[in-house]
């Protein structure tokens, strides 16, 4: 992409780009409703049950100024570094296109973390 559009304003051709970051959308899955589509796509019983056991009873524990905090239940996150993760994040985003309103203003939420040129 980066040398597309040095091409094309070398050549001075017009070009846009959209690019939407999902960083922060990992920590915004709930994990209902994750069970919830994935039932709803027609996965196997006994495989959303598997993907419920691995997301619950997850806790979690941060240090501030030098303090361990007490832990607290995980909810919406989904944990990082499987292979699992990013499959999950896509069952649960594969119909965002539905539930957004396409108008200028109401873009502005969602394309907060993105880059428009």
């Amino acid at each position: 992409m980066c040398q597309d559009t040095a091409d094309c304003l070398c050549e001075g051709v017009g070009i846009d780009v959209i690019i939407i970051g999902f960083s922060y959308t990992f920590d915004l899955v709930p994990h209902d409703r994750l069970h919830m589509k994935l039932a709803a796509l027609g996965v196997q019983l006994r495989v959303v049950v598997w993907v419920r056991q691995l997301l619950v009873d997850r806790t979690q524990r941060v240090i501030v100024g030098g303090q361990l905090l007490k832990e607290v239940e995980v909810t919406s996150v989904v944990p990082q570094g499987s292979v699992l993760c990013p499959l999950l994040f896509v069952v649960y985003v594969n119909d965002i296109w539905r539930n957004i309103d396409w108008s200028i203003g109401s873009l502005t939420g969602v394309l907060e973390h993105s880059l428009v040129y």
